[in-house]
């Protein structure tokens, strides 16, 4: 039987020098600016992606490609007195690094402005760059490619992004958070490709595993939950105050539970009562980093499946 993987890494420490004002608007690109990155869209199929006709108008799919057998253990960098949430280092290709919040609950992945160019992101589209806004956010993005994203030890190649036209801070995408100055988000379209996703709260890591599925110590588990497919989020079925309902785990959201409802029940023996006030969601019912913290959290996207299981302190 496999063991739960241990990982022990220092917790990066973040120090700031003198008075610094923190920004907390994006800062748009001119109109030329915009301009001038569109207007070099290139064909996807130059990359090895396909178009797909939808309802919807074309979709470009493919990219991300993981290669097998690779690990990463990740430092959660967060200040004393923060909500734990998944804030990682990225790099690009030339070993440049960048905090990016892992969001189990965006759709898409996305990069600040400058980091991007940083990454040698290119626009990608059939005969124009494909433009988007989120209904929360000002700033378009333009969807794009970068030919590699570094997770530790971990790469993803040609994987789409969503390029915002702004620099500094992501505004909604950051999910309220300020320090550290958040470069990007890796959302669940190329999260969901991974074998493993650990959250290990218990010693402030995230491990990322491309290997092979993962056998948990059944001493440890509280709760094995299936995964909802095509939900374009990592999401589950439970019972939210008393009905059965679709219940989003987010562990970027700094709150309890989000949404119309006080008490969620996953399974039994796994349920959660707000002490707070319900935090407004950003869309269905989700349970967020503060009760997610008290749990280690296994997803495996390929299998299907999500553990809560005992903090590994807990057997210490």
């Amino acid at each position: 039987m496999k063991m739960k993987p241990i990982f022990f890494l220092p917790l990066t420490v973040l120090m700031l020098s003198g008075c610094k004002t923190i920004e907390t608007e994006p800062r748009p690109l001119s109109w030329q600016q915009q301009q001038a990155y569109c207007s070099k869209v290139q064909d996807p199929r130059v990359f090895g992606l396909s178009i797909y006709d939808t309802p919807a108008g074309p979709q470009i799919r493919g990219g991300g490609r993981l290669h097998p057998s690779q690990a990463a253990a990740l430092p959660m960098q967060t200040k004393k007195g923060q909500t734990v949430r998944p804030v990682v280092r990225m790099s690009g290709s030339f070993g440049m690094e960048w905090p990016v919040l892992l969001d189990l609950s965006s759709s898409r992945t996305w990069l600040e402005f400058s980091t991007a160019k940083k990454m040698m992101a290119r626009p990608v589209g059939e005969r124009k760059a494909e433009l988007i806004r989120l209904s929360n956010d000002e700033t378009a993005a333009c969807l794009s490619i970068v030919s590699s994203l570094r997770l530790g030890q971990l790469f993803i190649e040609n994987p789409l992004v969503y390029v915002r036209m702004a620099d500094g801070p992501i505004g909604p995408l950051a999910r309220g958070m300020v320090e550290p100055e958040l470069k990007g988000v890796v959302g669940w379209d190329l999260l969901k490709k991974m074998e493993q996703i650990h959250l290990l709260y218990s010693v402030g890591q995230v491990a990322l595993f491309t290997t092979e599925p993962y056998e948990p110590n059944p001493a440890l588990v509280v709760a094995m939950l299936p995964l909802v497919e095509h939900a374009g989020a990592c999401a589950v079925r439970g019972i939210v105050d008393g009905k059965e309902g679709l219940v989003l785990i987010d562990p970027a959201g700094d709150f309890e539970i989000a949404g119309a409802a006080s008490t969620v029940q996953l399974a039994p023996g796994l349920s959660f009562s707000s002490s707070e006030p319900p935090a407004v969601s950003p869309g269905g019912i989700r349970i967020g980093a503060r009760l997610l913290q008290n749990y280690d959290i296994t997803i495996c996207p390929q299998a299907g499946v999500i553990y809560f299981e005992k903090p590994l302190t807990d057997e210490r």
